[in-house]
Formats: C-alpha cells, structure tokens, sequence
C-alpha cells in the first residue's frame, strides 16, 4: 500500500534531527543484529553490550533529536527487535516502523503496539476520490472519470502497484492528453519492476494453482464447474484458500475470479500453452446451456486460440455483445466473422454495430455498397439501418427519403410497417413533432411485430410530444420503450437515444427532477456497461447545464470531448459536446474559450431541413455572442431559432429559447410566452411567461418572484438574470433597498451556479449611465474590435457607433475609447 514511501516520507521530511534508516530483510533475519551492522564499528561478545553499542551509535551525545525508521520490523533478527523494543520504550528516540499485513513479526515487535508505546495505523487502499485526486496530482491536471476508475480497479487502490503503472503507462504514451483531459484506455503493458512485483508472489504458489490463474487470467470470471473442468478441482480450492483468487458463493454456480486484476496482466501472454487453454475453455462453454454472455465470451476466446474462426459464432457472438451493449466487442466480433468469410449477414451486423458506435460516415460507405449488391428483399433488409443512419445521425432526412423510396418495401404488411416507422423516423429528424406523433400514434397503441418498427415509433413518440411540451403524456410510452430494449436484442441498444429524448423532454419543460430521475434509472440500468460511458456522459452534462451547474458541466463535456477524440467517426456527440461546453463557458461569461468551442464544433454535410438538434446549436451560438457583449446579436440568435420552431410546431423549443432571449433583456416575448404558457405544460412555461411581463412592465418584485419560481425548478442561471433584472428595475425607480435585497438574491444563485457572469449580472453591478447599445458596443471594444468590425457585426454604420462611443464617453466623463473600456471592465481609468 505504499507502507516504505509514507515511512520514508515521515522519517526523512523531518528537519533538525539525526535520522537512520533500518531494513528488515528475510535472508539476514537468522544473523543477530544483522538489521544494525553498519551502526557500530565493531560488536563486543556480550550480546547486552553489542545492544547498548548498537543504541549509543544511534542517538550519539543526546544532543539532537534521533528519528529511526524501520521497514519490514517483521523481518528483523530477535537481537534487532530488542534495540527497536528498548529505542520505543525507553523513549531513546522517535520511532516509525512499518509491518506487512499476514506476516508474523518478533515478540518485542508484537509488544509495542500490544503495550500502546506506538500507534497502529492500518494503511487501507486508496478509495477512487483519493485515486483520482492522486493521479490528477502526478499528471498536473484532471483526469477523466473513466480513466481514474480504471486506474482504481486495476490497482485495487494500492499506492505502490499505482506509481509504477502510471510511470509505465505515460512513459509508453498509453496515458495520454485530449480536450485538456488525461485518458487511459485501461489496457496496461506491465514496467518489468511491477511484473517482478507481481510475480514474486504468484512464484511460490504450486503449479496446478498458476494453472487455474492463467485459466482465468483469459476467461474471468468463470464458473467453478467449468473452471475445475480445464484445471484441477483441488487447485482451485487452493487458490482461495492462497488469496489468489476469491470465489463468489452469492451467485448459482458460483463464480471465480482472480483476486487481484494486475494478476491477470501477469499471466496473460500470446504463448501456445495458453492459445490451447482458450481452445478448451471455448469447448467446454460450448457444451453448457449458453446466455448471451457465454455465447460472446466463446466466440471471444475462440479468436485466440487454436480453433479454427466459425462466421456463424461469430455473427451470433456479435448480436449477443450489441445485446449487452458492448458494441465495441460487436464490431470487432462481426469484423472477424467478415475476415473469416461469413457473408452478407456478417457486413450488416457490422454495419449496425458501426452506427451505434457514431462511426456514421464508415457505416454508411459499407451500407451502400452493399446496396449496390443486393436485390430483392435484401435490398429492404439493407435500408432500415440506413435509412435510419443517415436520417437521424448523419443528419440527411432527405437522401434518408430518397433510400427508402428506392427499396420501395410495402410488398407485405412487416414491409409496409417498418416502412412506415421509417418515416416517422425522417419526420423526427426534421424537427416534425406533430407529425411525427401522429404518424407513430397508431404503431403505439398497436405494436407491430416488428420491434424495430415499434422502438422507432416509440422514440418518434417521446421526442414529439417533448416538443409539442405534452410530458404529461410521455411515461408510459417511455417505459413501454425501455421495456422492449430489455426483451428485444434487435433494440436493446435504443435505451439510450430513447433516454436522451425522455430526459430532454422533461428538461425542456422545466421538470428536472424527472428528468433528473431519467438520467439516474439509465445510469443505473446500464453503470457495467464498458461502451456507455459516453452516453452517461452527455446525459450528465446535459444534467448539469439545465441547472446551471457551471463547475460540473464543463468538466463533464471536456470528459466526453476527451473520450471522443480518441475514435472515429461520432460527429453528432461531439457537436453536442462542444455546444455545451460553449453554452457553459458563455453562461459563466469565459468568452474568448465559448468561442473556440463553438467554432470546433463539427460541420458535417447536414440538411438544411434536419431541424431535430437546431436549438442545440443556436442556443450555444447566442450564449457565445452574450459572453462577447454582443446582447442584440445574442437575442436575435434566440428570437429566430424561436420563430424556427413556432414554424415547426414546437412550443416547448420555442418557449426555452424565448425565456433565453427575455434573459437577455427582450422586452417583446411577453405575449407569445404567455401563449405558451397555456399549451405547453410543466413549470418553465408559467414562470418564463411570467418573467416576461415583470421585465416588459419593469416591476423589480415580479422579477423576483420569476426568479424564485425558476430557481426552485432548479435553473439557477435563469434565476440569477430574472433577480439581476430585479436589480436594475428597483434602481431606476429608486428602491434602493429592494435592489440590494435582489443584488444579494442575484449574487447568491450566480454564485450557486459557481460562478455566473451574465449580460444581465453585469449590467446588476455597473450602474453606468449609458444605453444598452453603448454597453454592447464598449463590450465588443472590449474584445478587440475595430469600429467597422462592430458596425458588421451589429449591422449598423461605422459613423454609428462612433456616436455611440462619443456620447457614452460624455456621460462617464472619459477621454479616450480605452479608458471607456476600462470604466465598463471596472479598471481603474
């Protein structure tokens, strides 16, 4: 647990006094006061004597303070002990001395800690706070969430097994840096110094014991039935009982696995004893009653091993890993069964697995192509998943139309069904809710056979009515989708858009518990899951950004980016990564990094008409333009994205983006919202609604209320703007009392969100006397722009804003634009 370096620490950091360093070592143990040869010159024949020369020759004249560290007292000589003993309790000198759990050390030894002369400190392995917080010590900077988890379970919290893997692992450039954010992919190559380690102690086990280690260092965990069949039933026991391996008797069989992960680096090597041990693990699973897990762990094992690949285990291999929602594993799987000469059945198999990985543009090759071969029925079977891929990843609802035109199904009724499905599938890509729900209505309340036919409905359904704002409707068809991704491997991968959807819905309309609990039920259902971290990720992130967590949300969205940097493909996730991360660092005012998010946010060849995501973007995009100053930009941004969605039919989208526009200082959406307000249910629609009329009418206290009602929905930044509102409307009425009451009220839920910095807070806390106009023009100055680069950009004339500058000077009394700047800044002039 990293026992000598703490010693050493605590031994060697302290200053003014005389120091020594004893080791107790196995070979020297026999050899009397062989720990303390190099203390005295020479030893006289009195064993008593050669103990007080031994003690003389540690503390010297008593002058100074002595500190004696001893490591491994366990291994120390009867002699050797009874000096460490007499030190201790003689009060000779400061002792600290370290012990090996399991180990048996000397009587005296014993007797210190026993008679209370010392204080036991039990080191206990590293939690994951504490790993984390470690390794993001070591490396400067944080880790990912994954990559420290990782770390964890294969340390097992151990300081000492830690140290080595992350020397090795960053030395071999396996632990890497991307979006600011350290990864590790978990997958070490053992430093020869943590092999020795690891091996010095498996060394002294028997040989039908490292038999059942490399038996499970290829295939764990396994059953103890199949795994007393490849090695010896008395060995496996043995192992237990050697603390090599732990057996879970909580599972029927029961179930072995290794007891430390690192053990299994160690005994897993490419040699041909081990390629055969594969082999007979393979056949002996095979002969079992297999579950999905057994099937992919067959096929797996298979691979390595000296059988020969069969295509058809392996497609099945394939099918059972996306059913288990490990699509790495599924491409890989149907991959090799390509390689192996599995057919047409095998390139399809692949080709999904590549769509839920987001390998969208490589899948789509392979789909076409195959397109190109096939006729018939095979055509249809080809279409679905690309139909799919490019309407709803690849974001191309019209070639998606033109695709399923061509495979013209609708010969028979599952043909016309799925084709049907399909489009509802087009509709939702292009923002379409009302017809996208009344299209999947009947195939919901008449599930087809079909279940991809049916989960399509099911999705088109929740995110239609999420953006019609009906979430009183959207449980039970929700819950009908996640129980059909548990019966049905064709669409257990589903749960997760169906989540994304399910949660936004609530987060739209303002109910974040809901969509809070969402989000935890998915997490949950899926938290062994190695591929779906991703999409915890986004879901997390887009949990925080709705309550304004600015901490939290960015941290989450560098963690995604990071994890996505490292693979192919995945566009769409990383264009919501990055527009979070934009909208986050524009929230908390950080507009030079709101900027260069937004800007990398991947432009793919989308139609102009997949409308599905659009208020993602124009969101991030007006949140940007707010942290550079540029209000009426920003409000403008949201008005048309607001007046998009009014033209597709989704008042909820609509009501988000009109409240972020009122946030800006919009003094024109009280009307529509309260429109809104009456179809739209959940609580954002009322209060935005409801802030609106406060803002339009300038009364400070309706402000205020807005701003309770929002902050107790739980969006704090839309909170903190409705009370820094508050702030400015008290002022100009001269109610100098409630506008510091709304400035502490302002300052507590900016502070809440960890740190806020908003058009509306600025504008709280500089009482300039100048227009809105003249602050957006100074604060556009601000970042470094010319007067005809902000007359472009605010489409107004250059002569235009010089005269603004100039009257904005008058009236603060400056002289020059940069000390205007400064004044706004809150600089010194």
């Amino acid at each position: 647990m990293g026992k000598t370096r703490l010693a050493r620490e605590a031994v060697f950091g302290a200053r003014g006094a005389r120091r020594r360093w004893i080791i107790g070592t196995a070979s020297a143990r026999s050899i009397p006061l062989s720990a303390f040869a190099d203390v005295a010159a020479s030893f006289g024949p009195d064993p008593l004597q050669r103990v007080r020369e031994v003690i003389d020759g540690l503390i010297g004249d008593g002058r100074h303070p002595v500190i004696v560290g001893v490591d491994d007292a366990h291994l120390l000589d009867d002699l050797s002990a009874f000096v460490v003993h007499q030190l201790v309790t003689r009060r000779l000198a400061t002792v600290v001395l370290t012990i090996r759990s399991g180990e048996s050390p000397p009587d005296t030894i014993t007797g210190i800690w026993k008679d209370q002369h010392l204080k036991r400190l039990e080191l206990q392995p590293l939690s994951l706070t504490e790993i984390t917080r470690l390794v993001e010590h070591v490396l400067d900077g944080p880790v990912h969430s994954l990559a420290a988890h990782r770390l964890w379970r294969y340390t097992q919290g151990n300081v000492l097994y830690l140290r080595h893997l992350i020397e090795s692992e960053v030395e071999a450039g396996r632990i890497t840096r991307h979006s600011g954010v350290w990864l590790w992919d978990g997958h070490p190559t053992l430093s020869p110094t943590l092999a020795e380690l690891l091996e010095a102690r498996i060394a002294q086990a028997p040989k039908p014991v490292r038999d059942v280690l490399d038996a499970l260092a290829v295939a764990e965990p396994m059953d103890t039935d199949p795994l007393a069949s490849v090695t010896d039933p008395d060995a496996v026991a043995e192992s237990e009982s050697l603390g090599l391996v732990r057996i879970d008797t909580g599972t029927q069989p029961a179930t072995a696995w290794l007891a430390h992960p690192l053990v299994g680096e160690v005994r897993r090597t490419g040699s041909l004893q081990l390629r055969r041990l594969r082999g007979r693990i393979a056949t002996e699973l095979a002969r079992k009653a297999t579950d999905p897990r057994d099937l992919v762990r067959r096929a797996a094992l298979s691979l390595d091993s000296d059988l020969t690949p069969d295509p058809a285990l392996l497609v099945a291999a394939a099918r059972a890993a996306m059913l288990l929602l490990d699509l790495r594993l599924a491409e890989s799987l149907a991959e090799r069964a390509v390689a192996a000469g599995g057919d047409l059945e095998a390139k399809l198999t692949r080709a999904v697995a590549m769509i839920w990985l987001e390998r969208e543009t490589e899948a789509e090759t392979v789909l076409a192509e195959l397109a190109d071969h096939a006729a018939g029925p095979l055509r249809a079977h080809i279409a679905i998943p690309r139909v799919l891929n490019l309407a709803m990843i690849l974001g191309q609802p019209a070639n998606a139309e033109k695709v399923l035109d061509e495979a013209q199904l609708g010969d028979d009724e599952e043909s016309r069904v799925i084709a049907d499905a399909l489009r509802v599938a087009i509709d939702t890509a292009r923002g379409h809710a009302r017809a996208a729900v009344d299209r999947a209505s009947d195939l919901v309340a008449h599930p087809p056979a079909n279940p991809v036919a049916h989960m399509l409905a099911i999705l088109a359904m929740v995110d239609g009515l999420g953006g019609l704002g009906r979430i009183d409707d959207i449980e039970a068809v929700a819950s009908s989708g996640y129980r059909l991704a548990e019966q049905s491997a064709e669409v257990s991968q589903a749960r997760f858009p169906l989540a994304i959807m399910h949660a936004n819905a609530y987060s739209l309309c303002g109910d974040l518990d809901r969509s809070d609990a969402t989000i935890a039920r998915i997490r949950r259902d899926t938290v062994d899951v190695p591929f779906e971290h991703s999409w915890n990720t986004f879901l997390d992130g887009r949990a925080a950004l709705s309550r304004g967590a600015l901490t939290k949300a960015p941290r989450i969205s560098r963690e995604m980016l990071a994890l996505l940097d490292t693979g192919g493909g995945r566009q769409l996730a990383a264009a919501f990564g990055r527009s979070f991360l934009a909208t986050a660092m524009g929230m908390a005012g950080q507009s030079a990094e709101a900027r260069r998010e937004f800007t990398a946010i991947p432009r793919s060849n989308r139609d102009p008409d997949a409308n599905q995501w659009a208020s993602v973007w124009s969101i991030a995009e007006a949140w940007v333009c707010a942290a550079e100053g540029a209000c009426s930009q920003a409000t403008s941004i949201a008005r048309d994205a607001a007046a998009r969605e009014r033209r597709l039919g989704r008042p909820a989208w609509e009501v988000m983006l009109l409240q972020i526009a009122t946030q800006f200082g919009d003094h024109t959406t009280a009307g529509r919202l309260a429109e809104l307000a009456t179809i739209v249910q959940g609580p954002r629609a009322p209060t935005a609604a409801a802030h609106a009329a406060a803002l339009a009418a300038d009364d400070g206290d309706a402000l205020i209320d807005a701003a309770r009602r929002y902050e107790q929905f739980g969006d704090l930044i839309a909170g903190a703007d409705a009370a820094a509102q508050a702030v400015v409307a008290h002022r100009d009425a001269n109610r100098r009392g409630a506008a510091l009451t709304a400035s502490a009220m302002a300052r507590r839920l900016a502070d809440d969100c960890g740190g806020a910095d908003t058009p509306a807070l600025r504008a709280a806390t500089m009482p300039l006397p100048i227009t809105t106009r003249q602050r957006e023009i100074i604060a556009l100055a601000a970042q470094g722009l010319s007067n005809k680069q902000i007359a472009d950009r605010l489409t107004m004339s250059v002569r235009s804003v010089q005269s603004h500058i100039f009257r904005a000077s008058q009236r603060v009394g400056v002289n020059s634009r940069d000390e205007l700047i400064a004044m706004l800044q809150g600089a010194p002039t």
